[in-house]
């Protein structure tokens, strides 16, 4: 199956974890993940410096502000 990709028409504000956060800008393509926690959810983005590229994104916000790509 392949994996979802979404490119974003509008910033949104990803967290590394609970002190760090950042943005990832608009017209970026994320590609979301099965993994949630509360009200966010884990997307891959190749702009991230940190890890294997995953942060979290707010679920509603990456909903109204991506489209598939």
């Amino acid at each position: 199956m392949d994996q979802v990709r979404l490119k974003l028409h509008e910033a949104v504000e990803c967290y590394v974890d609970k002190d760090r956060s950042g943005l990832i800008p608009a017209g970026e393509i994320v590609e979301p993940t099965s993994i949630a926690v509360g009200d966010k959810v884990r997307v891959h983005w190749g702009g991230s410096r940190e890890g294997m590229g995953f942060v979290m994104v707010n679920q509603s916000k990456l909903e109204s502000s991506a489209d598939p790509v």
